[in-house]
């Protein structure tokens, strides 16, 4: 009887956990507003769309956690909106929200705390959510240190590190710009980041790439690095620049010279583009030679296929596209219908 009652005891308290619900209001926002004011609480809202599949993650794995769930109830006035409907759209657009989930904290008469961006765990969200109802950490302290003690290096950092958080990056820039002046030596530590977002600011403002080479030569081991190069060659692809995507495409490729994907993704787009078609055949060769699996590989020779039909090897392109159908011979019809149908394109137009 006794080992029942445990046995019990435990299956309650894993439907309590899993019945862990956050309570939130789905009414206009004046509701929760006014509720915020009666109770003294700030209003989380959630911001969500249809199409949105890390919200239903956040549905999912955090709010239906019992202590993300009991303190959200407890602290806070919890809303769901839909940016794409309704009074939504107008919501979202005031608070400037662009990507989603957004979860936005505001205090009753309607004033940004604070806000979180994409996914996370409960932990984290609960932790990060505790900080900004009780003031620590959030944008307002932030601004407020800023204000107060303008030449610390450690606060121009932690105010470039908040907005770099919220998707933000024009607003951390000053806050970089200005960690650099103050702390040339590095004492911090953190200039590589502070170096690297003023390079970014410096090309988005400009579209000169010398900033973000620049960087890339200084800090060559860095993930920043890699990014900026791998920015050159997207930017340049884009804008139909053959000369400087090569260019650049070859100083990321002597770095990372196993990088079947950015092989790959640079000779389709140069097929796309119809750019570099020469030099583009030859990186989807190599792409081809460095697949680890059959799905890879099939996705390599496909795009070797297109440089070459673009190059006018039509018989060269079908023999290639078959290819790529053959290591795909036990793959789901869906997956293989898109590439059926690139040869059956390539063998209309080779008659």
């Amino acid at each position: 009887m006794k080992k029942f009652w445990i046995l019990a005891a435990v299956a309650l308290l894993a439907l309590g956990q899993a019945q862990a619900e956050i309570k939130f209001l789905r009414g206009p926002l004046s509701d929760a507003l006014a509720r915020a004011q009666t109770e003294k609480k700030p209003v989380m809202i959630d911001f969500i769309t249809d199409w949105c599949r890390w919200c239903d993650t956040l549905d999912a794995r955090t709010y239906s956690d019992a202590a993300v769930a009991g303190y959200i109830n407890e602290a806070v006035v919890p809303i769901k909106i839909d940016a794409e409907k309704g009074e939504g759209i107008a919501i979202a657009k005031k608070y400037g929200v662009r990507a989603y989930p957004t979860i936005l904290l505001i205090n009753a008469d309607g004033e940004e705390i604070d806000r979180l961006l994409g996914y996370m765990p409960p932990e984290p969200f609960l932790n990060s959510v505790r900080d900004y109802v009780t003031g620590v950490n959030s944008l307002a302290q932030v601004r407020a240190a800023v204000e107060k003690n303008p030449g610390d290096p450690a606060v121009q950092y932690a105010a470039a590190a908040k907005y770099v958080s919220r998707n933000e990056p024009a607003q951390a820039l000053g806050h970089f710009r200005k960690l650099l002046e103050l702390d040339p030596e590095n004492t911090l530590g953190h200039n590589e980041d502070a170096e690297y977002a003023v390079a970014v600011g410096s090309f988005q403002a400009d579209k000169k790439g010398a900033p973000l080479e620049a960087f890339a030569a200084k800090y060559p081991a860095s993930s920043n690095a890699r990014k900026a190069l791998g920015t050159l060659v997207s930017v340049s692809l884009r804008g139909e620049d053959g000369d400087g995507a090569k260019k650049y495409f070859l100083q990321y490729a002597a770095r990372y010279p196993d990088d079947a994907i950015m092989m790959n993704n640079y000779a389709w787009t140069c097929a796309e583009k119809k750019i570099n078609l020469d030099h583009a055949a030859e990186i989807a060769r190599a792409a081809v030679a460095l697949a680890r699996t059959d799905g890879e590989r099939a996705m390599y020779l496909d795009t070797q296929a297109t440089v070459e039909f673009g190059r006018g090897n039509i018989k060269e392109a079908i023999t290639l596209e078959e290819h790529a159908l053959g290591m795909l011979k036990d793959a789901p019809a869906k997956e293989r219908k898109e590439y059926e149908e690139t040869l059956a394109k390539f063998k209309a137009a080779g008659k």
